[in-house]
């Protein structure tokens, strides 16, 4: 764990010598009431930011962006992907701004392997036509580290965090069946790489087999929240 890091988790789907998603990185900095999140492995720098003020955003890095201004421009000129409003959470209220999905038919076996030193968490993959969905949520201090969201409803606990703010941050994630949702992300991603060539970033694209993974991004405004599907290039 990073010294300027109190609450840090890497967690990942599938087998680390078989068939995986993307490796999550969430953590939280020392004193502070802000919660980060990075995916590994993407054709990009991407960085999740989830604000005390309720300000959330996703995109590259500033770093990675600087080094990358084609690309950049390409994209439309802006490194951000998605900006939205989380909800507040309200005495016994749970508030969810940001979740990964992991469907069964994206695993894929990859060329490298995290490193035994990175200390992932492995989340058993799913049955074919279900996903896992890890969820990234805000509560006041009064929800009991064993009574974590949706533990009726058999969410697996990963972690929790006190924040300085009196909020209490929790990731946990659920196997579900694979819905609407991913189905209409895949089938809209699918129309945009049709309309538009895959961005292409100097330093790190990699067509070689196998295909690397992308991101898919899909905000739902009205309930302050970002869903995104790791899924595979191909």
């Amino acid at each position: 764990m990073a010294k300027s890091d109190d609450f840090v988790i890497r967690a990942a789907v599938g087998h680390i010598q078989g068939p995986r998603s993307a490796v999550f990185r969430i953590w939280s900095p020392r004193g502070k009431s802000d919660v980060y999140a990075g995916v590994r492995d993407i054709a990009g720098e991407i960085k999740i930011s989830l604000h005390e003020t309720g300000e959330c955003n996703a995109g590259l890095t500033s770093q990675f962006a600087k080094e990358e201004a084609r690309a950049v421009a390409a994209m439309g000129g802006s490194p951000r992907q998605s900006q939205w409003t989380r909800k507040m959470h309200v005495g016994y209220r749970v508030v969810t701004p940001l979740k990964f999905i992991v469907p069964a038919s994206e695993l894929r076996t990859w060329r490298e392997q995290p490193g035994e030193a990175e200390n992932v968490t492995w989340l058993g993959p799913p049955a074919q036509g279900r996903s896992i969905i890890i969820s990234c949520a805000f509560s006041g201090q009064c929800l009991e580290d064993d009574k974590w969201p949706d533990h009726p409803n058999g969410t697996q606990f990963l972690g929790t965090k006190l924040l300085p703010n009196d909020e209490k941050f929790w990731l946990v994630c659920q196997d579900c069946p694979t819905g609407p949702v991913e189905r209409i992300m895949f089938s809209e991603a699918q129309a945009h790489m049709r309309r538009q060539r895959m961005v292409r970033f100097s330093s790190i694209t990699d067509d070689t087999p196998p295909a690397p993974r992308r991101l898919i991004f899909k905000e739902k405004f009205e309930d302050g929240l970002l869903i995104v599907l790791d899924a595979s290039a191909q």
